[in-house]
């Protein structure tokens, strides 16, 4: 091989080693920048990871002071008249929720001889965040404002008259098209033993259950308060049901009723449910609906807030007592007579009963109001003291036995096994209340 193409060869590979020198400093340099950048885009990503932390944090912060005044809102206890039962149920969909009730006695001031009534409402606001909020303060602001500025003391109360009040000052604050106000306002007077009521925007039923009578629906209809509507001063009407002795009123709003699960939606079974077990009184019927719902759902929250009310008037012997560290020596034998009635003294949960009720006369450091009632066919008894809790109480008595634990512990259980023991003693508990319930026979439906 001449000496010329020895050169031209050499001249190519020495073009080629510096063609790929130059490509491998290019391409260290480019990784070296790379490096650098992944290093940069590294703590900008952090940067931006610890900005949306902290922006989760505030917004937390936010969700968690709206909750708080939520909370706050609802009442501590409902007003529970003397011959009645009140239970009510709430959890709210996600953090804030939509709805709202409240029971209260109607203050007429110096003609309070003359009157017993008490205003009941719900209400369920669109949506379930702060605007939910906002949207209920309004409404319990207004019925405050009404009793405040409209309602003198002995004057007759129109639940229409107040729902026109809200809707008026609803209009007036030109809330968005898109909100709505679904309200149901009714006044129970237990002087005439009626409830008068007035509603608006709620497409599904209150329930009636009667001793020997069917399950009634009492449709309440009407149009919901929102500006896209305008002010329906003549649309909502005011009715009248009679609530008797032995009748329980079940009051919800749509979210317990509207879920589903497959084909099925829960009214349907709900209403099963309230026929087959309306002996119930009110605490042990709310258990019994909140456990079969969770069962239905497998516990599955859904997507709206769950609200409902049982109101139960009973019949049979009543007794109403305050007792309070001066008085209690007194009422003791009183309580003692009422749990020692012939009719009761075989029943095997008698004795624990006793014990229980003696416990906490025996131990009283505040007030505990006590309302029993023997109907022959059940003895419940109510402890009610906004100091105390009640989890010792239940943990030092393993024979009591909660509706919601024993007998529907199981998804696989149907409505045909849930079954009541007179072998067994009852209880249900709230914040500040508590009641117990023996059966004299089984299954009293």
């Amino acid at each position: 091989m001449n000496q010329s193409l020895l050169l031209l060869i050499l001249f190519l590979l020495a073009a080629l080693i510096l063609y790929l020198a130059a490509k491998l400093y290019f391409l260290k340099k480019e990784f070296k920048w790379l490096e650098l950048e992944q290093e940069n885009n590294s703590q900008l990503l952090n940067k931006k990871e610890l900005k949306i932390k902290e922006l989760e944090r505030n917004i937390k912060v936010k969700l968690e002071k709206a909750r708080n005044i939520h909370q706050r809102m609802l009442p501590d206890r409902l007003a529970e008249p003397a011959d009645y039962f009140i239970s009510d149920y709430y959890q709210p969909a996600e953090y804030i929720g939509g709805d709202y009730y409240n029971i209260f006695k109607i203050d007429h001031g110096a003609m309070d001889p003359f009157f017993d009534q008490y205003l009941l409402y719900f209400f369920d606001v669109s949506g379930h965040g702060i605007d939910s909020t906002l949207l209920s303060i309004f409404v319990n602001d207004s019925i405050e404002n009404y009793f405040k500025l409209r309602h003198s003391p002995g004057e007759k109360i129109s639940t229409r008259e107040l729902m026109n009040y809200i809707d008026q000052r609803y209009q007036k604050e030109d809330f968005p098209d898109d909100y709505l106000v679904c309200l149901f306002i009714a006044v129970l007077d237990r002087k005439k033993n009626t409830l008068s009521y007035s509603s608006g925007g709620f497409q599904y039923p209150i329930y009636k259950l009667a001793n020997q009578e069917s399950l009634e629906e009492i449709n309440i209809g009407g149009l919901p308060i929102s500006t896209a509507l305008g002010a329906l001063k003549d649309s909502r009407q005011e009715k009248t049901v009679d609530f008797k002795k032995n009748t329980t009123l079940f009051l919800s709003t749509d979210g317990l009723l509207e879920q589903s699960s497959g084909s099925e939606i829960y009214f349907q079974q709900l209403q099963q449910i309230l026929k087959k077990y309306k002996f119930l009184p009110a605490p042990f019927l709310k258990d019994l609906i909140r456990s079969d719902f969770y069962n239905f759902t497998g516990d599955n929250q859904g997507s709206d807030d769950i609200t409902f009310l049982v109101i139960d008037r009973p019949q049979g012997e009543l007794i109403n007592l305050h007792l309070s560290r001066e008085n209690v020596e007194g009422k003791k034998l009183e309580i003692m007579e009422f749990i020692n009635q012939n009719s009761w003294s075989r029943h095997s949960q008698l004795g624990t009963l006793k014990e229980i009720i003696l416990s906490q006369l025996e131990n009283l450091n505040s007030e505990l109001k006590i309302k029993a009632l023997n109907n022959q066919q059940l003895l419940i008894f109510s402890l009610e003291n906004s100091e105390v809790g009640w989890d010792s109480l239940v943990n030092n008595f393993p024979e009591l036995t909660s509706i919601t634990e024993k007998d529907l512990n199981s998804a696989d259980n149907q409505l045909e096994d849930i079954l009541f023991s007179r072998e067994e003693i009852y209880f249900s508990s709230s914040k500040d209340r508590i009641y117990f319930m023996l059966l004299k026979k089984e299954n009293l439906n």
